[in-house]
């Protein structure tokens, strides 16, 4: 794996999908997370949970990404939920101003539950 390549598990849960990308989110993978996530919405899952637990950095690009997943799953009926996030990647995200756009989950289990 080089690395501009993101290692991303998806594990169906019932009707939801978990996606789990494992590294850095930045420009240089970003569109590899996005294309994942086109994939998983187009199979039309309840919900997608997008587990950040193994991501230590992401940048405005990979914000790009989880901004554009959210505005796909407005358009249909799948919520769109994070969970697992780090205080660094955390940070990004609250001082981005995007915590209040985002439905943030501090577990894989907590975000199914919903």
């Amino acid at each position: 794996m080089n690395e501009d390549t993101l290692q991303i598990d998806i594990q169906p849960v019932g009707t939801a999908t978990i996606v789990s990308p494992l590294g850095d989110i930045d420009i240089g993978n970003s569109m590899q997370l996005r294309n994942t996530l086109h994939n998983v919405f187009k199979d039309e899952p309840t919900k997608v949970v997008l587990d950040l637990q193994r991501v230590s950095y992401m940048d405005s690009s990979g914000l790009g990404t989880l901004i554009e997943a959210v505005q796909l799953t407005n358009q249909s009926a799948v919520s769109f939920l994070l969970c697992g996030i780090n205080e660094t990647v955390q940070s990004i995200i609250t001082l981005s101003k995007l915590d209040q756009i985002f439905k943030i989950h501090a577990s894989k289990e907590d975000a199914l539950a919903e």
